[in-house]
């Protein structure tokens, strides 16, 4: 919590306390907040930074934010997260400037997202979205725009308290820790005025200055454009693209991005040969996975390489499946626990059964190691976990 304490006091000092006055509101019984009302001088300003950071707003905006449906469900919402964030998230979505910024982050940048192929071409907001590609991944970039989407649409259809209630329980839910972060980073850069009071270190660390700048590259802020294109790559363009995404994508593990003069997009191959070039988000789904597991202490890495057991010989699939002699898991480790741990990933539905035939093929060739299949949206699809051994592990 103290390390919240200096952005809850940034937000606190960029709304001016409010005089103590009598006020006389006439509201009909069940009703909820509709934006009606005068804005602000402060929340007027707010809006005028978030405006010349990200561009226009993409949904309307209420007459008074404080007033809105959004801004009652997105308060509302805290009680339903995660004990692990909830204490946190409460205290800060108390502040109303705040939380006036977290729900112009809805209206103006997440929206963004909601088109077929989002195009970002405001520069900040360009920058921002390669940023947070780069840390979270597109995936969950998208999930957080859907479930913001779903939480306004409910919020503007709601006509009862209990309607309300129900929208901010489902977002509530829906936000982990990591959502919650990416939340609030954008919500806090939207306010120039604030950065400066914000902690460098601690979990905050996203909130510091849009920069990053490899060996021998220019910082992401020259980026211009972001385009994040029906089949999941993101591609940029501005001085950054093609003179350091082989930086980028060598120290930040994931990414797709494209070169100023054609070409197509460059694959992240920290961890061995591109899976695929036709399937750029399967690639980035692995490399992101080795290099969690690299960080959790995992060894003998392997990306796409035939199936070992846990002396590190080659597997063969006794049933032949298919006329397959051995399997190819996508991610394939070593637990520091001695524990091989395998994992295979499906981009399309339609082969599902193909890759339930290859997960029973890579169970029955090694019945001591973990074996998993996921979509690429993170949906757990398979899962086996050897008798006698620890899932998750403590470390990972």
């Amino acid at each position: 919590m103290a390390e919240i304490r200096p952005l809850l006091v940034a937000f606190d000092s960029f709304r001016p306390r409010a005089s103590h006055r009598l006020r006389l509101m006439r509201e009909s019984p069940g009703a909820v907040g509709s934006g009606q009302g005068l804005a602000a001088p402060w929340e007027l300003r707010l809006r005028e930074d978030f405006f010349s950071q990200f561009g226009p707003a993409v949904l309307p905006v209420p007459e008074s934010l404080e007033a809105s449906r959004l801004y009652l469900a997105l308060k509302l919402s805290t009680r339903y997260m995660d004990e692990g964030i909830r204490e946190a998230a409460q205290e800060l979505f108390s502040a109303p400037a705040f939380l006036a910024s977290v729900s112009l982050s809805v209206l103006v940048y997440f929206a963004a997202w909601l088109a077929p192929e989002p195009l970002f071409s405001k520069a900040f907001a360009a920058a921002l979205t390669v940023r947070l590609s780069l840390l979270v991944g597109l995936v969950e970039l998208s999930h957080l725009a859907m479930a913001c989407l779903r939480l306004y649409q409910e919020a503007e259809a709601a006509t009862t308290p209990q309607q309300l209630e129900a929208a901010s329980e489902r977002f509530g839910k829906s936000l982990g820790g990591t959502l919650l972060r990416v939340l609030v980073v954008v919500a806090s850069l939207g306010v120039p005025q604030v950065l400066p009071k914000v902690p460098e270190d601690g979990i905050w660390t996203l909130l510091s200055p849009l920069r990053h700048a490899p060996t021998g590259g220019p910082g992401l802020e020259s980026i211009t454009m972001a385009h994040v294109v029906a089949d999941g790559t993101l591609l940029f363009t501005g001085v950054a693209a093609g003179t350091s995404a082989t930086s980028f994508c060598g120290e930040l593990t994931t990414c797709a991005v494209m070169d100023d003069v054609g070409g197509g997009p460059r694959l992240s191959t920290r961890y061995g040969k591109p899976h695929t070039r036709q399937n750029p988000p399967h690639n980035e789904a692995i490399e992101k996975e080795l290099a969690g597991r690299e960080a959790a202490g995992h060894t003998d890495l392997r990306k796409n390489r035939p199936q070992l057991n846990a002396e590190g010989k080659p597997l063969d699939d006794p049933a032949l499946a298919r006329g397959v002699r051995f399997r190819k898991p996508d991610v394939s480790s070593v637990r520091p626990d001695g524990v091989r741990h395998n994992t295979n990933y499906v981009s399309n539905p339609r082969d599902m059964q193909r890759e339930l035939e290859a997960f029973e093929a890579m169970l029955r060739a090694d019945t001591s190691a973990i074996h998993e299949l996921y979509l690429l949206d993170g949906t757990l699809v398979r899962r086996y976990v050897p008798p006698g051994v620890s899932f998750p592990w403590m470390g990972r």
